[in-house]
């Protein structure tokens, strides 16, 4: 009797053993389960936290004005990746040598408002509504590198002020002849210089132009240049074309027997020695084409208003 009852010790030890095992596992079981629900528990929190950190916003669209007889340039901080009209009335080219430059014209005049959408090299997207005007405050536009906080893109800046751009002109154009002898006629259209004005860094050039034949005259276009004086023996001549800031009449036909007196708004400029500004008119389907040319010493007989 008594052996069989110590023979019975060890399995009454692994019975407690197994006991015990079973429990151990069972608990750490459920601790695991525990830990795994509260990890995921955070996760969740986390996400959540984040998606009302996200925030979307809006892009406002600048505002924006073409005509069709004047070109509206852009100027972007970066190169120009792509762009897209919202009209087929809408004509827009990148500037001829640079990639940052947008230059814009109306194809026709009157046409409902649309948009435009550009994209730069650093990744900004720039958004305009586009309409129609025969006379844009604005005809440089720039953007700089600055952004804010909503990402918009840039910060819309003009470098002139435009209204006292066309008060100006608007006054030049009743003022009298103050040069003489800078004149070309092509078929009994002449084109005149009758002035040079400055004021700060904007030149103002006063041209008449008289048409003497029976045949209506149509303006095709009143071009700047800055271009050699002389033509080198070898190589083509060195030809800058100057945009207006500013056009005072934009009248686009002169009637037989008749005058008329525009203004243009340039940045201001000096020439060397080897430079000439060349003011070239054109006309619509005809061979009546003007050139008159400007030296350095014209110039400087700039009136300052």
């Amino acid at each position: 009797m008594i052996r069989m009852a110590q023979g019975s010790c060890p399995d009454e030890q692994a019975n407690q053993f197994s006991l015990y095992h079973f429990y151990t596992m069972t608990f750490f079981k459920y601790i695991l389960q525990i830990i795994s629900a509260s990890v995921l528990l955070l996760l969740i929190i986390n996400l959540a936290a984040s998606a009302q950190k996200t925030e979307l916003y809006g892009i406002s669209p600048y505002p924006l004005e073409i005509t069709t007889q004047k070109t509206t340039n852009i100027i972007f901080p970066y190169d120009i990746v792509s762009v897209d009209k919202g009209s087929r009335r809408i004509l827009a080219q990148k500037a001829k040598g640079v990639s940052n430059i947008l230059q814009l014209k109306a194809a026709q005049g009157g046409f409902e408002q649309s948009n435009l959408t550009v994209l730069t090299r650093d990744g900004k997207l720039y958004s305009f509504l586009v309409d129609y005007s025969p006379e844009p405050l604005q005809l440089n536009i720039g953007f700089s590198k600055d952004m804010d906080e909503t990402g918009q893109g840039a910060i819309l800046k003009d470098d002139h002020n435009q209204a006292q751009i066309v008060q100006n002109a608007e006054k030049i154009s009743t003022l009298p002849r103050a040069l003489h002898g800078i004149s070309d006629k092509s078929y009994q259209v002449k084109m005149q210089l009758l002035g040079i004005y400055i004021e700060g860094d904007i030149m103002y050039y006063q041209l008449r132009l008289i048409n003497r034949s029976p045949i209506p005259y149509d303006i095709e276009s009143i071009r700047f240049f800055v271009e050699d004086s002389k033509k080198a023996k070898r190589g083509a001549m060195q030809q800058l074309e100057i945009q207006p800031v500013q056009i005072y009449n934009d009248s686009t036909r002169i009637e037989p027997g008749s005058a008329s007196v525009k203004v243009f708004a340039l940045p201001k400029m000096m020439l060397d020695a080897a430079k000439k500004l060349s003011i070239k008119m054109s006309e619509l389907g005809g061979g009546r084409h003007p050139l008159v040319e400007i030296r350095n010493k014209t110039l400087l007989k700039a009136s300052a208003l």
